[in-house]
């Protein structure tokens, strides 16, 4: 099977292969070894979630940083994303931008390995369920997503909160920092404000998130099919420009249906950075939000958010199915005999 960047195989021991790779590729693997070689696809998958994520967070962060200053703003300190990304240079350099971008590196390993893990163990048993079919329903796509996107926020939530706070410490100021870096924002966040305060922003996280990735892998995979057939037969589902464009279209969609909770997830984490709680919970956001700035303060942030969205997860989505390619290849050629 000829493999190009987005040709992920799995193959199981009695040669069941995915439906991105038609050849079947049969490993003489004993059936005691089945549970190994099942944990060894959720290494890969791992592995690669963790990859795709680094990329992607290195390339978007900076917009992040103003996307999350735009939203918890309350008077007009920043005119927009422009002005915003004028202002945090000039009061705290460059870097700046990149504040709190060491916790989502570290919880991105578990956040995309989650993530893609969990939806690619649904679509696989899937695929046997639907076998008798040349290509699974789209709607299993949305459900795998969605799973997906319920689970890892468990591990978001946290990684988030720790970022938002970082991203805020001390605006426009160098000097005047509050935490030292992550494990300190942690750690302050549960002596000052307990079990409560490391809660913050999970429900609107999981209203977020598990939609948002539904409607994330299943513009992924409509776009995957769709798109081939437009180019008039001179690309393949499996190749590069149809995977960055379909993921990158795909971190599009995912926010625009899920942006207003992503507001109120950044405001219930920001709440208490002064001692007090502006916000009861996720209704009381919704309602005070709305009374301060109607309905255009849920898409405070939007702009830099969709900029930062397309590369992002276009990114994102290359380096997860470039590193499942590579790491498939290197598995084969171990098992191959020479």
């Amino acid at each position: 099977c000829a493999q190009s960047v987005g040709d992920s195989v799995y193959t199981s021991a009695e040669g069941v292969t995915s439906s991105r790779c038609k050849a079947p590729v049969f490993l003489p693997l004993p059936a005691c070894w089945q549970f190994g070689y099942t944990t060894l696809i959720m290494a890969k998958d791992f592995v690669a979630g963790w990859c795709g994520g680094c990329a992607g967070i290195v390339v978007g962060h900076p917009f992040d940083t103003v996307k999350v200053r735009l939203q918890t703003q309350t008077g007009s300190q920043y005119k927009g994303m422009l002005d915003c990304v004028i202002k945090t240079s000039k009061g705290e350099g460059m870097l700046g931008l990149y504040k709190g971008m060491l916790s989502p590196l570290l919880s991105s390993a578990f956040v995309n390995a989650t993530t893609f893990g969990v939806h690619l163990s649904i679509t696989r048993s899937a695929e046997t369920y639907f076998k008798d079919r040349k290509q699974l329903p789209l709607a299993c796509y949305f459900f795998s997503g969605s799973c997906a996107g319920a689970v890892q926020t468990f591990i978001s939530s946290p990684a988030e909160l720790v970022k938002t706070r970082l991203q805020l410490d001390s605006q426009g100021h160098r000097n005047k920092r509050r935490y030292t870096g992550p494990w300190n924002c942690l750690h302050t966040i549960a002596r000052d404000e307990g079990i409560r305060g490391l809660s913050r922003g999970f429900f609107p996280t999981l209203c977020r998130d598990s939609p948002g990735f539904g409607f994330y892998f299943l513009t992924f995979e409509t776009l995957s099919r769709l798109l081939p057939a437009l180019s008039g037969g001179n690309a393949t589902r499996n190749s590069g420009w149809v995977t960055l464009l379909a993921g990158g279209v795909g971190g599009v969609s995912a926010w625009l249906f899920s942006y207003p909770f992503d507001v109120v997830k950044s405001r219930l984490q920001s709440d208490g950075i002064g001692g007090s709680d502006k916000y009861k919970n996720m209704r009381d956001c919704f309602r005070k939000s709305y009374r301060e700035g109607g309905y255009t303060v849920f898409a405070r942030g939007l702009a830099p958010t969709l900029a930062r969205a397309f590369p992002v997860n276009a990114v994102t989505f290359y380096g997860v199915y470039f590193v499942l390619n590579l790491l498939t290849t290197l598995e084969h050629q171990v098992h191959t005999p020479q």
